[in-house]
Order: structure tokens, then C-alpha cells, then sequence
């Protein structure tokens, strides 16, 4: 493993990370919705 210097947080539960990151990110769509916009 390489280190980089830059904090990192290993989650116990990803799945559960990935859903309530993508709920936060629909609770913000207007904000965000450029970012998910495609070309």
C-alpha cells in the first residue's frame, strides 16, 4: 500500500456509506444537478 499523506476513512459498513451518500445527493439535487448533467 502506497501512502499519500491525505487522511483516509476505511467505512465498516460501505453499502450503507454508497445509499445514504446517494440520498444526500438527491436531497441536493438543485444544488448538484450540473454535476450529474450529461452531455
Amino acid at each position: 500500500m502506497q501512502e499519500t499523506g491525505l487522511p483516509v476513512v476505511v467505512a465498516e459498513d460501505p453499502l450503507t456509506c454508497v445509499a445514504r451518500g446517494c440520498g444526500r445527493a438527491l436531497e441536493e439535487i438543485a444544488v448538484l444537478g450540473d454535476v450529474f448533467a450529461s452531455e
